[in-house]
């Protein structure tokens, strides 16, 4: 959560000064291009998790044995 707070701040509040935007004289990005990044990461990770969770098998249910035949 903190990092993603942190990019929200980096990414809202703009290249300062001392960057290389600035050196370069780059215009910052609209604001709409940082908001819609910072919603579609944690959308696509809750989304990944969404797809690729796997509930968890306790030892000794018929699903944790293993057959050898």
């Amino acid at each position: 959560m903190v990092l993603v707070v942190a990019s929200a701040v980096l990414a809202l509040t703009g290249p300062g000064r001392w960057s290389a935007d600035h050196a370069f004289g780059l215009a910052p990005w609209p604001l709409w291009v940082p908001v819609v990044a910072i919603v579609a990461g944690p959308v696509s990770g809750l989304l990944t998790r969404a797809v690729l969770h796997r509930p968890s098998v306790k030892e000794g249910t018929a699903q944790y044995a293993h057959t050898t035949d």
